[in-house]
């Protein structure tokens, strides 16, 4: 997926949703998933399709749904008990890398969450700055593990784990990947102060 931004995305997005993703898969499957930012811990259930990516995160006291597509630079996150969808969009970082373009090399092999994965070295540097770490890939494109670090160009130095549990691997059901139509749609700025986000809004 062009949202799957890694390292780097993964700690961009702390601070614009929790929910960013990690990996490309080439199979549907759901899991529990455990982000680590800079010591702050995000824990929630992820399901992904190829191309489409759902993730429940509590922000805040506040359940809330994030919706991704491949196809569209516009993310959805979904306030169940706000009857609210907000449209915001996805930060170039996201959009820009992918497990498939990432400069990563081979150096074992482990199993993590009784997954067989591939251990990968990553040494990436982007105009927003150089990440680095450890990759664990399914043969599937399952990213099921990720240990590293991101330098932005300011020099500010930040961690990132990355890990994921009880990995169900299936097609999952479409209606995962699509927001309730009845709910109000509002602006990325109307809301995002109250999940503790900085997401831009969708452009008018």
């Amino acid at each position: 997926m062009r949202v799957a931004a890694l390292l780097i995305a993964i700690t961009l997005a702390a601070g614009e949703a929790a929910a960013a993703t990690l990996g490309e898969a080439k199979t549907g499957f759901s899991a529990d998933r455990n982000l680590v930012v800079n010591g702050q811990a995000y824990h929630g259930k992820m399901w992904t399709m190829p191309g489409k990516e759902r993730h429940e995160q509590n922000l805040n006291g506040i359940p809330a749904i994030f919706i991704l597509a491949s196809d569209s630079p516009i993310g959805e996150a979904v306030l169940p008990q706000l009857h609210t969808v907000v449209q915001f969009v996805v930060p170039p970082e996201l959009q820009a890398l992918s497990t498939s373009r990432l400069k990563k090399r081979a150096v074992g092999h482990d199993t993590v969450g009784g997954i067989a994965t591939t251990r990968y070295t990553i040494d990436e540097t982007v105009p927003e700055g150089h990440g680095s770490g450890t990759l664990w890939l399914s043969a599937e494109g399952i990213p099921m593990k990720l240990d590293g670090s991101f330098t932005n160009r300011k020099g500010e130095l930040g961690s990132v784990h990355w890990e994921l549990s009880n990995v169900r691997i299936g097609p999952q059901p479409a209606s995962l990947f699509e927001p309730p139509a009845n709910f109000t749609v509002l602006p990325a700025e109307a809301v995002a102060p109250l999940l503790g986000l900085r997401l831009k809004g969708k452009p008018h």
